[in-house]
């Protein structure tokens, strides 16, 4: 409408046909090239021609942009080392501040000295803030010098009583019990009782994951003598951070600006649904608004990983009944906490006490099942928890997919071959189940040790399917290669799909070998990636990603290549060792 719209203005202005025109590149030129405009030359004149009820669309095959790989213009600046993230910003006169906050969850200062840390070169404030005690220095190393310094005695509160070890036993006896009913088809009680060839059911569970980004946190804040503010940080939620500012500040939103930096990762993090990391530096900055100068606040990746918000811990169990050689039962029972819960989000998520975030990629699975529910039961405590890429659907395509290879050994069948038949109907994601198992040689001898997996599912409107490569060598999983096909509409641009999949096997692998939140007593047993491995250079497969067009909808990219990565592995796994993998991470389960 607005390409149309221009070139009337430019033709108006020439007293030519709009036929005699040329919309490109910025510009409106006459066909013979005689002469042009800018855009910005004609927006005016544009402005004021009618708006078109309806316009020629342009036709694919003349795209120039649309379906081309292209560079990213912020690669030079990040392979030289100039592009500036959150934690790289300074100011004049700029402190650096790191908040001490409590061991566990919910805690609350009982009481503290800080003649130790204020007596560190370099530090100059002290100051008690809601979520703990801010240190404010003039870097960070005596910043992290003074914290360490600092004498700070705990109240506990809730959250010392949460202990992962205690809720998988908590959440698998819940699991013996019926929740809320999200979806029932047919009739799985009667289809149960009838007569089937077997009845089976296998407990699947996900533990608590941190986002770990490469950036842990940062924000930086200048108050204004008006109440105002300016913010720089790095955000993936910059509209909500912005409101909650300046509901925080007290002022209107307007008073309240944000300069958005890169970041180096979020995954899902730096869209605190209370914007946690932004809060905190104004209250941080709030705090010593006396000294009249910036203050960036700063997490260790110690704070990182042990600050919370993490993907929800969660037990699954699925029944099933087969007859005939045909999947005809299936009870998904799903036991875990909501992120929505207590958010500002409740509402628009929490639909009659269910978290759509819980069972999305379960109540809505595809597959032609006839006698088909699933069930959720709400679990609470102090841990805080939010999305983590690809959400809930992270922990129900691990349950979901594994369940289905555990029917297919049930009725004789091949992964593969199995999924084929209950998917019928679903075109897209028959067709990249198809392609990746075409890609990946799926019926082509392997090299003794070596399994292969697969996997599909849907999830924010984007298909993929995995297929998995994978060994064991001195009793841990090797990874040799992840083929993924991917339909997620109109690809604008190849270059970002193909490395959105390719990161995020990587992530997923990283949460399905062995990284993983556990607490005791209501701390956070792991700090830093020593014992919260991520996936390394010479750990990384080869990742295939293959586009496929069915012509359907858009739909997401950067969530989807996650949620089959992890059944398609234990898949491969279990080919080689005949051990059924249950529960992630994997670790040491097949030493």
């Amino acid at each position: 409408v607005a390409r149309t719209m221009l070139v009337a203005a430019a033709a108006a202005r020439w007293g030519i046909a709009t036929e005699a025109c040329v919309a490109k590149d910025g510009r409106v030129a006459k066909a013979d090239g005689s002469a042009e405009f800018t855009y910005g030359e004609l927006a005016s004149d544009a402005a004021k021609q009618p708006v078109p009820g309806d316009v020629a669309l342009k036709d694919p095959s003349s795209f120039r942009r649309i379906g081309r790989p292209t560079p990213r213009v912020d690669t030079p600046a990040k392979v030289r080392g100039t592009a500036l993230f959150s934690f790289d910003q300074k100011r004049p006169g700029m402190l650096v501040a790191m908040v001490e906050r409590p061991p566990t969850f919910g805690g609350s200062v009982a009481r503290f000295d800080a003649r130790a840390a204020l007596a560190i070169p370099g530090v100059k404030r002290v100051e008690q803030v809601p979520s703990g005690i801010a240190i404010v220095a003039e870097g960070f190393w005596p910043a992290r010098k003074g914290r360490e310094a600092l004498v700070v005695e705990w109240n506990d509160g809730p959250g010392g009583q949460v202990d992962t070890a205690r809720m998988r036993r908590e959440y698998t006896r819940l699991c013996e019990f019926p929740g809320l009913v999200v979806r029932s088809d047919g009739d799985f009680d009667a289809a149960l009782a009838g007569e089937v060839d077997e009845v089976f059911e296998s407990t699947y569970e996900v533990p608590y994951q941190a986002h770990a980004p490469m950036e842990p946190l940062s924000c930086m804040v200048e108050l204004h003598e008006d109440g105002g503010a300016h913010i720089v940080t790095g955000t993936q939620f910059l509209g909500v951070d912005h409101m909650i500012a300046a509901q925080v500040l007290g002022v209107e939103p307007s008073r309240v600006t944000f300069q958005n930096s890169f970041l180096g990762g979020g995954f899902g993090r730096r869209a605190n649904p209370a914007s946690d990391f932004t809060v905190e530096a104004i209250r941080v900055a709030m705090a010593v608004k006396d000294l009249g100068v910036p203050v960036k606040t700063v997490w260790t990746r110690e704070d990182d990983l042990r600050g919370g918000w993490y993907r929800p811990m969660f037990v699954n169990r699925i029944t099933g009944a087969v007859k005939g050689g045909k999947v005809v039962a299936w009870r998904h029972r799903i036991v875990g906490q909501s992120i929505a819960r207590d958010t500002p989000f409740e509402g628009a998520i929490v639909r009659n006490g269910v978290d759509g975030t819980s069972v999305e990629g379960a109540a809505d699975m595809p597959h032609g099942v006839p006698n088909l529910r699933v069930e959720l039961s709400t679990t609470s405590n102090a841990v805080p928890v939010q999305w983590w890429r690809s959400v809930g659907h992270s922990n129900t395509a691990f349950a979901k997919e594994c369940f289905i290879d555990e029917c297919a050994e049930k009725v004789g069948k091949d992964g593969y071959q199995l999924r084929r038949e209950l998917l019928q109907g679903h075109d897209r994601l028959l067709a990249v189940l198809d392609r990746a198992a075409t890609e990946a040689g799926w019926s082509d001898p392997l090299p003794a040790g070596v399994g292969r997996g697969i996997s599909v599912h849907e999830s924010f409107k984007g298909f993929a399917a995995h297929v998995v490569e994978a060994s064991v060598v001195d009793g841990r999983p090797k990874v040799h290669r992840v083929v993924c096909a991917i339909d997620c509409g109109l690809v604008v641009n190849p270059d970002q799909v193909i490395s959105q999949q390719q990161g995020a096997a990587i992530f997923a692998l990283s949460a399905a070998l062995s990284a993983e939140i556990t607490l005791t007593q209501g701390r956070v047993d792991q700090s830093n990636f020593d014992n919260f491995p991520i996936v390394r250079m010479h750990e990384a497969p080869k990742v295939e990603v293959h586009i496929v067009d069915t012509g359907g909808e858009m739909g997401g990219i950067g969530e989807v290549g996650v949620p089959g990565v992890a059944p398609a592995l234990c898949a491969a796994l279990h080919q080689i060792t005949g051990r059924r993998i249950r529960r992630l991470p994997i670790g040491d389960q097949l030493a």
